[in-house]
């Protein structure tokens, strides 16, 4: 696959289609189902692809480097239409010595920016819309729960800066950047946030708010401060990222900042959609597409919760 010129504006990028006979099976890619958001975003391409008449083979890769790399070059995999990849470790130099370059499609922020279609969201606008509602509801010293530095991960990354942003932007005394009010977590799992939450809670008596890197997270931050007899949200509001199903059924219900997830997938199949239909040979433009995000407003951060949400907006800001 042509890999592009850095310096060519975007629009100008492109690949070439290669393309066998279609098999109506397309291959998806995905870290870990035992993730909730990423079994309910499994969930949700699955029917869309049924109703394009498409069947899905699902890859889990553990975000594993070398099963990443192999998915990406068709080892072990039947012929199909094209892939889906969620990538947690794959770099751009994986993806241009492909040894199957058919359609393609990423999803998630790992690969910001290269020749590949990509679909996203603005994680690091998503973190800052969550800290701002935190500090629009009277919340001043407010940690972050996610940070995972031992395995990294661009989403956590990214959503640790959204956070620092908004409180640097609010002018607190406090340094937005106070590694004790920052928590390392091993996996995105609501275990690591009961940990983490519980340890936060010893080291920072003050704490009013935590911004979570994801849903799972914040289950866990509500079980240990519950444990802890502080209130939610009367001394501590919690914010996650995602919308996960479960978010709304928590005690007290989980606020949060949902993606578009129909936009989402929609995104995908359009993208993948146009490779396959293209001439062969043809040199396609490459597409980077941010969907939408809205701040669902529940009763972890306000005592009387709002019945919607926000409208979607690319930057996350709230109308």
């Amino acid at each position: 696959m042509r890999s592009s010129d850095p310096h060519r504006p975007e629009a100008q990028r492109s690949v070439p289609v290669i393309r066998a006979p279609r098999t109506g099976l397309i291959a998806l890619a995905v870290p870990n189902l035992e993730e909730p958001y990423f079994a309910e975003l499994t969930s949700l391409l699955v029917r869309r692809a049924d109703e394009r008449g498409l069947a899905v083979l699902i890859v889990q890769t553990e975000g594993d480097h070398g099963r990443e790399i192999a998915v990406a070059d068709g080892v072990g995999l039947p012929p199909i239409d094209g892939l889906i990849h969620i990538p947690r470790s794959l770099t751009v130099s994986d993806l241009t010595r492909r040894t199957s370059p058919g359609p393609l499609v990423l999803l998630g922020e790992h690969i910001q920016t290269s020749p590949f279609t990509h679909i996203t969201i603005d994680n690091r606008a998503a973190a800052r819309l969550a800290t701002e509602h935190l500090l629009s509801t009277g919340r001043r010293r407010i940690a972050f729960i996610g940070r995972r530095d031992a395995r990294p991960s661009d989403a956590a990354d990214r959503r640790h800066a959204g956070y620092v942003e908004a409180l640097a932007h609010a002018a607190l005394p406090a340094d937005p950047a106070d590694p004790a009010a920052v928590a390392q977590v091993a996996a995105f799992t609501a275990e690591e946030g009961e940990r983490a939450t519980a340890e936060m809670l010893a080291a920072l008596p003050d704490l009013d708010g935590i911004v979570c890197a994801n849903d799972s997270i914040a289950l866990g931050a509500l079980v240990a401060l519950h444990a802890a007899g502080r209130a939610v949200p009367a001394d501590v509001a919690v914010t996650g990222i995602d919308d996960i199903r479960a978010a709304r059924f928590a005690i007290p219900a989980l606020t949060t900042v949902a993606p578009d997830h129909e936009q989402l997938v929609d995104a995908a199949f359009t993208e993948l959609e146009r490779q396959l239909t293209a001439p062969p040979g043809a040199d396609l433009p490459v597409r980077h597409v941010t969907v939408g995000i809205r701040l669902i407003e529940r009763a972890s951060t306000v005592s009387a919760a709002a019945d919607d949400a926000t409208p979607a907006r690319p930057g996350g800001a709230r109308r």
